[in-house]
């Protein structure tokens, strides 16, 4: 199949009904979490080509073949939710099902579906630690699916609802801060981050073969909604976050987390019994 053809394919996706309707299937599967509809895919879409793969290249040179650049990596990251429609904590699996299915229906051969779905397939954070990352496209994918969350994934009810008792609440402990509704403190993490971007921190070191730096997820955080500590002690951020150190090693890069300008790293504290925090470094480039 020719080129030209497959990114007509890519391009026509964020309009086509099929598409859409089995992504808004999935996150009305998914009513009680943050948003995961194709609105998410198109902004994990556009992080990972319009930012990370730019910011990395710029660095290291071409990282991916002009297949993968074109085709393979952007389907993958719109489309890496689309499973939820079937089943939410099997999404991976079923999404590269869904998405193999969609695109041998429009003709596209199964070298070209096949790599797609091994993406979707591995996106997850938990795969990610269990299994590492295996290609600079899939490194890409899991941290710009990781790095997106603010306040513009939290639904609109729970949003209205907190901005109200963020006004009314006073001190550091305001009524924003109390979890009123299953999953609140998710909700309130999300919509306590007001801005989210990712900056490819490196220097060019004589003596060093390659660059050195960092892979930086930069947050301002509205620290009457949800406190820092909060957000890095749950759970499943510390799953996301420790998915995106996996993929910053892959480019020889440490991955850290900015809030209020203020830089994080993790740092173990009793690694034989897995016990570790993400403490704060200062704005320094390089890590010591």
């Amino acid at each position: 199949m020719e080129l030209s053809r497959l990114i007509e394919i890519r391009d026509a996706m964020p309009k086509d009904r099929e598409y859409l309707d089995k992504y808004a299937e999935g996150d009305a599967n998914s009513s009680w979490q943050t948003r995961h509809d194709a609105h998410h895919g198109e902004e994990v879409h556009d992080l990972g080509m319009n930012s990370l793969l730019p910011q990395l290249e710029a660095i290291f040179g071409p990282l991916v073949d002009e297949v993968t650049r074109e085709f393979i990596l952007p389907v993958a990251l719109r489309s890496h939710d689309v499973g939820r429609a079937i089943d939410i904590d099997k999404h991976d699996i079923e999404g590269a099902g869904v998405m193999n299915d969609y695109l041998a229906k429009r003709g596209v051969p199964l070298e070209f579906r096949a790599p797609v779905c091994k993406l979707i397939v591995h996106h997850r954070s938990s795969r990610v630690l269990k299994h590492g990352i295996h290609s600079a496209a899939h490194a890409i994918l899991v941290i710009a699916d990781k790095c997106i969350g603010d306040e513009r994934r939290v639904r609109e009810d729970k949003a209205n609802k907190l901005n109200i008792l963020r006004r009314i609440g006073f001190g550091p402990w305001t009524l924003a801060r109390r979890n009123w509704w299953f999953n609140a403190a998710h909700d309130r993490v999300n919509f306590a981050i007001k801005e989210a971007k990712v900056l490819v921190d490196v220097d060019r070191n004589p003596g060093h073969r390659k660059p050195t730096g960092e892979i930086v997820l930069k947050m301002t955080v509205d620290e009457k909604v949800a406190s820092i500590k909060e957000i890095v002690s749950l759970d499943w951020f510390a799953d996301s976050f420790h998915a995106c150190g996996k993929a910053a090693e892959y480019f020889g890069l440490y991955f850290r987390l900015e809030f209020n300008g203020v830089r994080y790293k993790w740092t173990w504290i009793d690694k034989a019994n897995g016990k570790g925090a993400w403490l704060p470094i200062g704005t320094t480039n390089i890590p010591r």
